[in-house]
């Protein structure tokens, strides 16, 4: 038969862990370890999508891609004036009137920043 009392005892020493005299130095080494891994881990992250951007960007601007948004614009911009125009009662518009694109151009950084903002606000309440 088995000595309960030895199988309590066994129990509860293997139940409590044995405290260290430098358990306090252990951890705070080991936290500073993991935290400078976490500074070099962010610069690498940080430096390679900045690399990363930055060919993306040349990749864009090489393409061609720019000069026809900007004929886009253009064609946009004329567009809207000519309807404008035609549909303005008792002449509203300035003379001279023109959309070009920047205004385009602002009104779609606008509604973008304005998307950001309800994104952040609804994740925020989740």
């Amino acid at each position: 038969m088995a000595d309960l009392e030895f199988e309590d005892r066994i129990d509860r020493m293997f139940a409590q862990a044995p405290t260290f005299g430098d358990a306090d130095l252990f951890a705070l080494r080991l936290d500073e370890r993991l935290n400078r891994g976490w500074t070099a881990r962010r610069m690498l992250i940080g430096g390679l999508g900045l690399a990363g951007g930055l060919v993306g960007g040349a990749q864009v601007i090489g393409s061609g891609v720019i000069s026809r948004f900007d004929e886009i614009s253009a064609q946009s911009g004329r567009l809207l004036t000519q309807r404008l125009s035609e549909v303005a009662p008792f002449d509203l518009l300035p003379v001279g009137f023109a959309v070009d694109g920047q205004i385009l151009w602002m009104s779609a950084a606008l509604a973008a920043v304005a998307i950001g903002f309800a994104v952040a606000r609804a994740v925020r309440e989740i």
